[in-house]
């Protein structure tokens, strides 16, 4: 038998293979595509913190090289012969001439001490401003108000002498000449007045070679051919490795954290981005790398994850097949005797003694087959009874529509013989039983169970005549709603027998039909001998009672059963009474 015959794409055995191997082969695809994305995010993990750590290291060398131009600008600031030139304390104009050469000096050893310082201006705003550049000392005129309104001029100013840092940018200060001005890197701060603090001389720019800063941005090795640049708080580009980005947007938006990692999405690529904050200042060092570039190493873990991917999937293909036959061979000897049992031959029968699933199924399909050969001969004997119950039950239905005639003859010549009492209480009693019957049916509308208690009341007034005085409220939205039939009338009549036959002199019945929501509540209150609180304990008792036997309270129980056991055990019975004084009771039931 080929592979083809025996498991035909209708077969349970071809369709258990495709769901064995599907299921499998998607299983070892998944923890394929798991395992080497965990390794992925392990190595990335690693690299991360490995590229961190370096861009940690490399701030400190930054801040060392930042923090020597912050002394090298408190040398100047401190400088008492720029002090005495920028406020113009000069007893005359020798005095001036020898405090300018000092003042040449002391710059010209500053510049001389490391060569990369291109530019030093002190702006002053009282007698004069100097610059010391391309190795020559120049005395200027005081800041011009066009200099003095510049947006740098004033932050330099309002940072009260904290330096101000402005990265690798064009000059502040704008040259005369012509010539293309090469990108510097700038700090500036406010040159106070030492004997007034609070008075402000003037300002002082230093501009430095970016040659230092450039090559030590380039230097942070990522292992992973990334880049490193420096950005203010803004994320705005300060310092690049060479110099293409400065000033302009970084792109990333930076978490407010001092220092982390993340992935971003940089120039159409995924990056890992690494960042730690200067303490100098508000500036971060940012190391970006392409995702590739650090996990090149989990490519091997990949091509691995598929050939092991492969393999395992043929592995697969063979238990789905070893499976799949080893299933699909007891279907067919099911299928080949259930095949006999649809054509007649309920003789037959599955010799298999299995332990599994499949021998439950034989030995039930056994039984199976025996007890219908049982039942299809009980088959005639059922239709007999059957139709021994139809004519029962139409004699019955005979009987009730003979009763109701009888009744209405009744009532008929007792009209006509002026029997008022006899003719109402057989009215009532015909209605009663017509409504009652209702052919059959538990469930009648709430209007059909009020005619049936005005009925009922009809006949006992008669009995009692004033004995006591009925009142029922009904609210109209409840008329179509269907209830049980006979949970209310044996209420109203437990009041009638229980409470008021035994009162003296004349009582009172009322009876209410409340719609709350959807629930119905049917109240029933007499002002008769009441019951006293051990007997109302008992009743209450043997109402919840689910295995009461005897006739005791029997009434009572029964309904408040019928009721939880069709609505549900949260709706039935409550009772209210006090001896002496009268009963209440409230029937709770859903409205469907």
């Amino acid at each position: 038998m080929n592979f083809h015959m025996h498991l035909k794409w209708r077969s349970i055995g071809y369709k258990l293979f495709i769901l064995f191997f599907v299921s499998m082969s998607a299983s070892i695809v998944l923890m394929g595509y798991l395992s080497y994305h965990k390794a992925n995010d392990i190595i990335s993990s690693k690299v991360s913190q490995v590229a961190w750590q370096t861009v940690q290291q490399a701030d400190r060398r930054l801040e060392l090289m930042m923090n020597e131009y912050v002394n090298r600008s408190l040398l100047v600031f401190g400088n008492k012969e720029i002090q005495k030139g920028v406020i113009g304390q000069y007893r005359d104009s020798y005095d001036q001439s020898y405090n300018n050469q000092q003042i040449s000096q002391f710059l010209s050893n500053l510049v001389n001490v490391k060569n990369d310082t291109l530019s030093i201006y002190i702006l002053g705003e009282r007698s004069a401003s100097y610059r010391f550049a391309n190795g020559g000392f120049t005395e200027l005129p005081v800041a011009s108000k066009e200099q003095q309104s510049e947006d740098w001029y004033r932050q330099i100013r309002a940072a009260d002498g904290r330096v101000v840092w402005y990265g690798i940018r064009t000059p502040l200060v704008k040259s005369n000449t012509d010539e293309i001005q090469k990108p510097v890197f700038v700090l500036g701060r406010s040159i106070k007045n030492f004997d007034n603090l609070d008075q402000t001389l003037g300002i002082l720019l230093m501009e430095f070679d970016p040659a230092p800063i450039q090559e030590f941005l380039s230097e942070v090795d990522f292992q992973a051919h990334g880049t490193t640049y420096i950005v203010d708080n803004q994320n705005t580009i300060m310092a690049d490795a060479n110099g293409t980005q400065n000033m302009r947007p970084s792109g990333i938006k930076l978490p407010t954290a001092n220092s982390g990692y993340l992935t971003d999405t940089v120039e159409g690529e995924d990056a890992m981005v690494v960042y730690d904050q200067l303490t100098i200042n508000d500036w971060r060092l940012v190391g970006v790398a392409p995702i590739h570039n650090l996990v090149s190493d989990s490519r091997e873990i990949g091509f691995y994850t598929i050939y092991l991917v492969i393999g395992f999937s043929l592995v697969a293909i063979a238990l789905a097949l070893l499976v799949a036959k080893q299933i699909h061979r007891p279907v067919r000897v099911l299928l080949w005797s259930m095949r006999r049992a649809r054509e007649g031959d309920f003789d037959v029968q599955i010799i298999d003694e299995r332990s599994d699933e499949f021998g439950v199924l034989n030995r039930s399909f056994n039984i199976m087959v025996s007890r219908i050969k049982e039942l299809i001969d009980e088959v005639y004997v059922q239709k007999l009874l059957k139709k021994e119950i139809q004519l029962k039950m139409m004699a019955s239905q005979i009987n009730a529509h003979f009763l109701y005639n009888t009744l209405d003859s009744i009532h008929w010549i007792a009209r006509i013989h002026k029997v008022d009492e006899i003719s109402t209480m057989i009215f009532g009693l015909s209605k009663y039983l017509r409504i009652s019957l209702s052919e059959g049916n538990d469930f009648v509308t709430v209007r059909e169970s009020a005619e049936l208690l005005e009925s009922y009341l009809a006949i006992q007034k008669v009995r009692y005549q004033d004995k006591f005085l009925v009142t029922m409220q009904i609210d109209p939205a409840l008329l179509n709603y269907r209830v049980l039939k006979f949970v209310f009338q044996p209420l109203v009549e437990n009041a009638i027998y229980h409470g008021l036959e035994n009162k003296r002199g004349s009582g009172r019945l009322n009876i209410r039909w409340i719609k709350e929501d959807h629930i119905l509540f049917f109240e029933v209150e007499d002002d008769g001998i009441g019951i006293e609180e051990l007997k109302l304990l008992e009743l209450e008792e043997a109402m919840f009672r689910e295995d009461g036997n005897g006739e005791q309270h029997f009434a009572l129980r029964n309904i408040n059963s019928q009721i939880k056991l069709t609505y549900g055990k949260e709706f039935g019975l409550f009772m209210e009474s006090t001896a002496g004084v009268g009963t209440k009771v409230t029937l709770i039931l859903p409205l469907r």
